[in-house]
């Protein structure tokens, strides 16, 4: 069963075994000869432009996460919101997103957040209170002083 046809020896599972760590370990010699052995780095996270525009896309963030775990971040995919709230007597609030202010690229806020946003850092959210609305919606706003 675990022998292979291409070779003139009979492998069994224990020559497998090693034949695959071998491999494995001289594919990771190479990666991590060319500097990318740590998580973040191999992955290669990225936000893409909407536009694709290579110019206006943030490349290699150093971003680690997988498909299945908290930080659900693919290589182009992740929380592009990021929000964690407080919901004692004084509601507080924390969020983030990977992008900035403005849709311009010649705009200095075009990107401002992607590096926070990678760091895993939060801004804190303004959360009004009832009476200060005009209704009973509630509203809040990125805090931008931290």
């Amino acid at each position: 069963f675990f022998d292979n046809i291409n070779t003139p020896e009979k492998e069994n599972r224990k020559n497998m075994i090693a034949l695959a760590f071998k491999s494995a370990i001289d594919t990771l010699k190479i990666i991590e000869k060319n500097g990318n052995l740590d998580w973040s780095k191999f992955k290669g996270t990225h936000i893409d432009h909407l536009l694709k525009q290579t110019a206006f896309s943030r490349k290699n963030l150093s971003i680690g996460g997988g498909t299945s775990i908290i930080n659900a971040t693919r290589d182009t995919h992740g929380p592009s919101w990021r929000m964690v709230v407080s919901l004692t007597s004084k509601t507080e609030a924390y969020g983030v997103y990977p992008g900035g202010q403005n849709g311009n690229p010649g705009s200095k806020y075009y990107d401002q957040f992607v590096d926070q946003w990678t760091a895993g850092k939060y801004y804190a959210l303004w959360m009004m209170k009832k009476e200060e609305t005009k209704d009973s919606r509630v509203k809040f706003t990125m805090n931008f002083s931290n």
